[in-house]
């Protein structure tokens, strides 16, 4: 894909196709970092912490049950704890 440099205001910028920011599952509003390497400028999605740390975990299972850890009781929890 080519482009041209297009004048916004006291900037530049340039347009980057639906099907190529989709292919990059990047959105409006998505924190992009830039970086110049030899005579390449490069644009990467910024990911935020934790980013699909949830599908990684069921993924792995590690979530499954989870809700059963509500429910376990102690002789603490069911004798001296105070509610």
């Amino acid at each position: 894909m080519t482009t041209r440099i297009r004048k916004i205001g006291n900037s530049s910028g340039i347009i980057i196709s639906k099907a190529m920011l989709d292919q990059l599952n990047i959105e409006p509003k998505d924190e992009l970092e830039l970086y110049v390497e030899g005579d390449k400028i490069l644009i990467k999605k910024v990911k935020q912490p934790r980013e699909g740390w949830e599908e990684q975990f069921k993924n792995a299972d590690l979530l499954e049950g989870e809700e059963d850890l509500m429910d376990f009781n102690n002789q603490f929890d069911d004798e001296e704890w105070t509610w």
